[in-house]
């Protein structure tokens, strides 16, 4: 009696890494594993095309590369090319030169839209870039937070929002910062790995200076931060230093309370090196966090602490709260000179068009971008009541 025939199965090839989602070492690495030869020099060439250059696709990288077409080809037997994300839309304001960045993520059926914002500035330009589609941390102020949780962005497809910012802005990208849609140091690796990518010599070569990586309080990984010492700057989101009123406002105070948020600002301002100042974020609320009880709150949790409060006047996303007159900043900003700390107003631009702070993926909540924002600076207008 004779056996039937074992069933044929063939072995699952895993799919090449994409070459974005490499640094220099990673491409190098790969190419090694291939036909290249002087996989050294081809990493070189190919990271400075993909990230300096910000080479999209695969005719960009021939194009900006001293490939030929055996060399290309040795390329694509060891690394994917193409972009990982699609340029939806950009939505330009006409008040200050904001723009706002829409893409679909390739990875995930271009179902979920993240979002970027270029920040034009005279000859700078600031980058506010995501790190997640979406957030699972609910801060009732934010649109993102309406969302909830999507999915984390990877290393490359974070990086190629600069690529894309660069292209559609026409000029080099100078400021980096992380405050875009999700909570960085949830998306953690990923977030580093990216920040490093943009400082890397044959990259964009941004200053570690100039880059922002913001967080409402996820204490574990802030003093993992610390630990690893790593270069760039950290701002930490209060917004009320009363439990009660952070709690209802930022829903992770309950997991990480102010206390233990303290603690963890403290061990990563002992492990600076320099620039050893702490930036507390604040969004200004009208009857919520603006009284004299929230000055008060303010000034003990930040006693003996070499810190900076950054101001963000509320931009509107949904009617359950009033944004703030430019009065009611300067009033706000007046009696917190009461705590004896340097205080900052940031103008978040782009607000016109759903590009301000808090305000990202607020048209995917409700139709037609919103508005009762305050459209001007302090200082620039004369006009404190609009």
């Amino acid at each position: 009696m004779s056996s039937a025939p074992l069933p044929q199965t063939s072995a699952t090839v895993p799919p090449l890494p994409h070459a974005r989602e490499l640094d220099l070492e990673g491409l190098e690495e790969a190419l090694r594993r291939g036909p290249a030869r002087r996989p050294r020099e081809l990493a070189l060439s190919l990271a400075a095309a993909l990230y300096r250059h910000g080479a999209l696709t695969r005719d960009e990288v021939a194009a900006k590369t001293p490939l030929g077409r055996e060399r290309l080809a040795a390329v694509e037997s060891a690394v994917r090319l193409g972009p990982l994300l699609e340029l939806e839309r950009r939505v330009p304001s006409q008040a200050d030169g904001g723009a706002r960045l829409v893409f679909s993520v390739s990875r995930l059926g271009g179902k979920e839209a993240v979002e970027a914002v270029a920040i034009a500035r005279r000859d700078d330009l600031t980058l506010c870039l995501s790190s997640q589609a979406g957030c699972a941390l609910g801060c009732v102020f934010c649109a993102t937070g309406l969302l909830g949780f999507r999915a984390n962005l990877t290393a490359g497809e974070i990086v190629e929002q600069h690529a894309w910012a660069v292209r559609t802005a026409g000029h080099r990208v100078t400021d980096v910062v992380f405050m875009g849609m999700g909570e960085p140091l949830l998306n953690y690796d990923a977030v580093i790995a990216a920040a490093y990518r943009l400082t890397r010599a044959e990259g964009p070569q941004i200053s570690c200076r100039k880059i922002v990586i913001s967080t409402v309080g996820i204490a574990p990984r802030i003093r993992q931060y610390a630990r690893e010492g790593h270069p760039f700057q950290l701002f930490f989101s209060i917004t009320s230093a009363i439990p009660e009123k952070r709690a209802r406002l930022m829903p992770i105070e309950a997991r990480y309370p102010l206390p233990e948020l303290r603690e963890a600002i403290d061990e990563f301002v002992r492990s600076r090196r320099r620039n050893r100042y702490a930036t507390l974020q604040y969004v200004t609320i009208p009857g919520e966090n603006m009284g004299p009880e929230d000055v008060a709150a303010l000034g003990e949790f930040t006693r003996g602490l070499k810190c900076i409060v950054n101001v963000i006047p509320y931009n509107a996303v949904i009617d359950r709260f009033r944004p703030p007159t430019w009065r009611e900043v300067s009033d706000f900003t007046r009696s917190l000179r009461a705590i004896q700390v340097p205080v900052k107003v940031r103008y978040s631009s782009g607000k016109s068009v759903a590009a301000g702070c808090g305000q990202l993926a607020a048209d995917l909540i409700a139709a037609g971008a919103p508005s009762g924002h305050m459209t001007a600076p302090p200082g620039i207008f004369s006009d404190l009541h609009g």
